[in-house]
């Protein structure tokens, strides 16, 4: 057994297997997780990725010329294309992208450490990507389908970063061309990922100017040819980030325009969020999907001030470390050079979120994915040197039962974190419990409850969610819509009426809203002005088809199969994924004598999740004699 277990640790890269098992299991229970927040605009609802070839010819250029993500939005299109809104298929995908993420990042601080002359190179990279892929800071970016933005401009990122230290040691000759230009392809696919890309040149030149020893400088280009090199780069992040940008214009979720946060207040409120993401990188205890984190009046506040001054400590260490040993040999100079870059990468990642650009969200923990690797490279350097003091064998078995300690630990507790992401239940849960004062967590649990139809737990989180909104119109308006829905599902009609004619009469024209107020008043007989409702959502949104659907169940009360047959084909060519609409097709087709075909239709529609439309289906079923399915 003991020669076998030292081949094993002879060859570090086989060790790496056990880091990425363990991802595999701490993931593997959330294969089957529901779509969770922004999964429903992302995907769900994002009627652009649900035509695969339609996407590639209308939206993928036109979307990375404007602001969007499309290369992210390119891998929800295959999604679909190979099973439609199985939620397995995106996980496992966003499994995928984690997991050649963390191989990049091997391959990266492997490089990194080479090029430094640091000890140990091979054990450090190993348990750097170990960390890397456990730690459960990580699960945001993975176990959360729309956040998949984060992981795959990552691992583009890296990916651009180790053909570029490879095209430096080939130089600027047509050799190296292939290099240079599938680095620079990378970080432009990477850029359509997400913006955080946007700092790839920065880490470029920083990994240059901080890292390699006397001997490695040698074997990479001079800085007048580097710079050369990095002309077409930094020409292409400047167009790229002029035009993101100014794509912010006209948000209200991030840019100068968001409600309460001007740049200075952002930039001294994010001293204390980056405090924070260190604090969770070292103990991630208080995870939280929805924190809510109060805005910094000004420096002079006690906790920006404390944070602010333990930044700026952190961050002169980093430069003083690296400039000290920047013409020192040895691996204790080599250790200092990559601590130093990777506390700077930290702040280099963060840059893009955490700066004077406000953001509605002050706080997330997806933002920490690819920063996090800078504090794990210079934590594990540094245990390194501390191990190095001791003799041999001893530091052997020392590190060995430190790192197995530190990749168990994060399993576990990656596998603990995971619990939340398996439905939106436990996520919102968990989320009200630590932000109680957040009104979008209460509005979030609320939607939950509806969808489970637990719809009088709905409208109390509903109420409590009101009475913290504030003056968040756009929060307001989901609640309001929402809590209409639940109270008509109810059967209190005149309450649902009431609640969604205040939030109407207030001036909140949201088509899901007016489409509401249009079902409620079906259900009354009030057939006329509910159409009037449903043709103004139509107006407003004509993308939506929830009020083309309610105006055939109009038409189709009113007598007018064909015309409601109509109406349901426009519905369902908006969004083929809601099977009411292919129901309620259905009954347009029995009213108009096609029974046969009516019955094949309903044949194909899942109803889980949905017991109203169960129940609807069942009884039409028997009311048009279909033959039960087998």
């Amino acid at each position: 057994m003991y020669p076998r277990l030292r081949r094993l640790l002879s060859r570090p890269a086989l060790v790496l297997l056990l880091p990425l098992v363990l991802a595999v299991a701490a993931y593997w229970r959330v294969l089957d997780g529901e779509f969770q927040f922004d999964d429903s605009h992302v995907v769900e609802r994002n009627l652009a990725v649900k035509e695969l070839s339609a996407f590639v010819r209308d939206h993928l250029l036109a979307e990375y010329l404007h602001t969007g993500r499309p290369v992210t939005d390119l891998t929800f299109g295959m999604n679909y294309a190979v099973g439609r809104l199985v939620p397995w298929n995106y996980h496992l995908t966003n499994l995928a992208i984690h997991l050649a993420a963390v191989l990049l990042a091997w391959a990266f601080t492997r490089a990194v450490l080479r090029l430094a002359g640091a000890a140990r190179a091979e054990w450090v990279a190993v348990a750097v990507a170990g960390l890397f892929a456990l730690h459960p800071i990580q699960s945001e970016a993975v176990s959360y389908v729309a956040q998949r933005s984060e992981s795959l401009a990552s691992a583009l990122y890296l990916a651009a970063l180790l053909l570029l230290l490879a095209a430096e040691r080939r130089g600027l000759g047509w050799r190296a061309l292939p290099l240079w230009t599938s680095a620079f392809l990378a970080f432009a696919v990477g850029l359509g990922a997400k913006a955080i890309v946007v700092t790839l040149p920065a880490a470029w030149l920083l990994l240059a100017a901080a890292v390699p020893s006397p001997e490695g400088r040698v074997r990479l280009l001079a800085w007048p040819r580097r710079l050369l090199a990095l002309v077409p780069f930094a020409g292409f992040d400047l167009w790229f980030a002029t035009r993101t940008l100014g794509g912010l214009a006209a948000s209200t979720d991030a840019g100068f325009h968001v409600a309460g946060l001007s740049p200075w207040g952002y930039l001294v409120t994010q001293l204390q969020s980056v405090a924070v993401y260190l604090r969770l990188l070292l103990w991630p205890s208080g995870q939280n999907v929805d924190w809510d984190f109060p805005a910094a009046r000004s420096l002079s506040d006690p906790s920006a001030l404390a944070a602010g001054a333990g930044l700026l400590l952190l961050g002169g260490g980093a430069v003083a470390l690296c400039a000290a040993a920047r013409r020192r040999t040895g691996e204790g100079a080599a250790a200092a050079r990559v601590a130093g870059f990777g506390l700077l990468w930290f702040f280099t990642l963060l840059s893009v979120t955490s700066s004077f650009v406000p953001l509605a969200d002050i706080l997330v923990e997806h933002r920490l994915y690819l920063a996090s690797w800078g504090i794990f490279l210079a934590a594990a350097v540094a245990v390194e040197r501390l191990l190095s003091r001791l003799p041999r064998a001893r530091a052997a078995l020392a590190g060995i039962a430190l790192v197995a300690s530190a990749w168990v630990g994060a399993a576990y507790a990656l596998h603990r974190r995971n619990a939340v992401w398996e439905t939106r239940r436990a996520l919102w849960t968990d989320c009200v419990e630590k932000s109680p004062r957040k009104a979008r967590a209460w509005l979030s649990l609320a939607y939950a409850d509806l969808a489970e139809n637990r719809l009088r737990e709905s409208v109390a989180a509903n109420r409590i969610a009101l009475s913290l909104a504030g003056d968040d119109v756009g929060v307001q308006v989901q609640i309001y819509r929402n809590l209409g829905a639940a109270l008509a599902l109810l059967g209190r009609a005149d309450e649902a009426e009431a609640v969604l004619r205040s939030a109407v009469d207030a001036g909140h024209w949201d088509a899901d809203l007016l489409n509401n107020l249009a079902v409620v008043l079906i259900e009354q007989g009030r057939l006329e002005e509910a159409a009037g409702f449903a043709r103004r959502a139509t107006t407003i949104s004509p993308e939506k088809g929830e009020a083309w659907n309610t105006l055939g169940e109009i038409a189709l009360r009113r007598g007018d199969a064909a015309g409601a047959l109509r109406l349901f084909d426009h519905a369902i060519a908006l969004d083929p994924d809601v099977p009411a609409r292919v129901f309620n097709r259905g009954l347009a087709l029995a009213a108009l004598g096609r029974a046969r075909e009516a019955c094949a239709l309903w044949r194909t529609i899942q109803t889980a999740g949905d017991p109203g439309l169960a129940r609807n289906l069942a009884r039409s079923w028997s009311e048009r004699g279909c033959d039960r399915p087998r």
